[in-house]
């Protein structure tokens, strides 16, 4: 039967225009042989004058869905990832698993190998067409997006792409996915010039007032309150949360932070462990937080009133959590706590300072910090402390300066002024994310001075080569530091949790653990052009951190090997 090429626009230039109209400003791509009606578009653009994203070449998935998930924490954008087929989801399903844990909107594609055999435009062409096909593609991240569909019919493209935008960006946000066999994108599609989108994410409004004011008597009354907050809504401030906990002087836990709740030098930012001051708490203000506390570790005190605030603050997508909640606002996180904050206000007599809670506080902050500087003053020897590296990088921060850590740095020592001066690890825990996500960041702001803090475990998990590539094709001057101690030390520590007696807390090598013979990883960056060094003690890292400082000033990406213990 004879293939015929449909002639005019095709559906494959229908869904880019909408993913433009629609707020996708980036797709990430990792290309197959799927994507022929995909790139025709694009190389044709100047001809047709349409609008389309930008297209970014990501020579690996998980590199891709990383960069989109740092993207966004810097933008409060999502933004289009698109892979080749069953494989190249399947390299993606981990950074979907971090941004459905975090909320993290991404608008993921992929192709599906053609359905038909013969006589269609775009039908099979090659052995892995047969070899790629599956009976539910999607089945593989289904538990993960919020959404999946498959494009039919060309005609369908403006409504699935807004449909897809709709859902990504409700609350609670997450990624969704759609699969685009190669024959729809071949198919002809009218276009409309001046496209819109009809996009309509779900909004939350503040929590049932009847329920604000209860949860607002309860903190009005309390002697002992407490907040635990792991992810805030992003924000480009630390409001209106930093001014209600300050008012109402209410002592603040960032407990598994993944972004910040307040400025470290707040007065109320008491640390990120609620493990003791749970105990103490008569009323604690738990905000956005999957896992305020480890139940095998601590619980809240006989009689203390728990209330949740976030738009799910039962986190109904975790099958067993039964942390106890009394009141649960369910609503807009910020404008909750706008309204939490004015009831208080009724509730507070407007002279109340609190003032034995706020010195009480103070003296917990001041030795505190007293123990951070002597933990990161005696770490500088051969190897380092995490701490002590933790502090020179602080040290050569600034106000445009963002950290994305993974299992690198101790953020005690460290001092964080501004909404986006730190991002952490999900608490889904997929390795790479570290170093992926601080590329998306540094591509959203290339004015930003972005510094990936990894293990040299998470190093290697996020595709190093497919990383420095990327750096360097996209001239994005990121600064990576890989804390190198040798072993996966989440691992090592979780066994000695469980096992402290054990036969593997007496061992000379503990099983599975160490990443022996450890490789040049100075050389794996320097061979993509970055500035490059290994660090082996303490005396001589802060002049290699303005070595490297200089290196990406000039538009370079750097990473420098440091040597710590563990």
């Amino acid at each position: 039967m004879k293939h015929v090429k449909p002639t005019g626009t095709f559906a494959a230039e229908a869904v880019l225009t909408h993913m433009k109209a629609a707020g996708i400003d980036v797709l990430f791509a990792n290309g197959g042989t799927d994507f022929p009606s995909i790139i025709e578009a694009f190389a044709r653009q100047s001809e047709t004058g349409l609008k389309m994203p930008e297209p970014l070449v990501i020579p690996h998935e998980g590199v891709a869905v990383g960069m989109a998930h740092g993207y966004y924490l810097m933008t409060g954008k999502p933004a289009g990832v698109i892979v080749h087929v069953n494989v190249g989801l399947a390299n993606s399903v981990m950074g979907l698993i971090n941004a459905r844990s975090e909320n993290v909107p991404i608008m993921m594609f992929s192709g599906r190998t053609p359905i038909t055999e013969a006589g269609r435009f775009g039908s099979r062409s090659s052995p892995i067409h047969w070899g790629q096909e599956m009976f539910d593609q999607a089945g593989m991240v289904r538990e993960v997006v919020k959404w999946d569909y498959e494009l039919r019919y060309p005609e369908q493209a403006g409504l699935v792409i807004d449909r897809a935008m709709s859902i990504a960006m409700s609350e609670p946000r997450g990624p969704v996915y759609l699969s685009l066999p190669r024959e729809a994108l071949a198919e002809g599609a009218e276009i409309e010039t001046g496209q819109r989108s009809t996009a309509t994410p779900t909004t939350y409004g503040p929590a049932d007032p009847a329920l604000v004011a209860e949860a607002a008597d309860l903190l009005a009354r309390a002697k002992n309150p407490l907040v635990i907050c792991q992810s805030p809504e992003l924000a480009p401030d630390f409001e209106p949360l930093a001014s209600f906990i300050d008012r109402f002087a209410l002592p603040t836990v960032e407990m598994w932070a993944t972004r910040l709740a307040l400025p470290s030098d707040h007065p109320m930012m008491i640390g990120r462990d609620s493990t003791q001051v749970l105990k103490e708490a008569d009323v604690v203000l738990v905000i956005n937080a999957a896992v305020p506390w480890i139940s095998d570790h601590t619980a809240p005190a006989e009689g203390a009133k728990i209330i949740a605030i976030g738009p799910d603050p039962q986190h109904g997508r975790v099958p067993i959590r039964s942390f106890p909640i009394d009141i649960a606002l369910a609503g807009g996180t910020n404008k909750t706590i706008e309204a939490l904050a004015a009831a208080m206000a009724e509730r507070v007599p407007a002279g109340e300072t609190f003032s034995e809670r706020r010195e009480k506080w103070a003296k917990v902050k001041a030795a505190q910090a007293e123990a951070a500087a002597k933990r990161a003053g005696i770490g500088n020897g051969s190897p380092m402390t995490p701490a002590y590296v933790s502090r020179c990088i602080c040290d050569i921060m600034d106000e445009k300066t963002t950290v994305v850590n993974e299992l690198g740095i101790d953020p005690s020592v460290m001092e964080f002024k501004h909404p986006k001066s730190f991002f952490s690890t999900p608490l889904s825990g997929g390795l790479g994310f570290g170093m992926t996500a601080a590329l998306g960041a540094q591509l959203a702001d290339r004015g930003r001075q972005v510094i990936a803090t990894v293990g040299d475990g998470s190093y290697m998990f996020a595709n190093p080569v497919a990383c420095h590539q990327t750096a360097t094709a996209l001239k994005l001057p990121l600064l990576t530091i890989v804390f190198n101690n040798g072993i996966w030390n989440a691992v090592r520590r979780s066994t000695l949790y469980m096992y402290p007696d054990g036969s593997a807390a007496t061992a000379n090598i503990m099983p599975i653990t160490a990443l022996d013979p450890a490789p040049d990883y100075a050389a794996v960056a320097g061979a993509h052009g970055a500035h490059a060094e290994r660090v082996e003690t303490g005396a001589d890292l802060p002049a290699a951190l303005e070595r490297a400082l200089a290196a990406t000033k000039g538009g370079r990406q750097a990473m420098l090997e440091v040597m710590v213990s563990y």
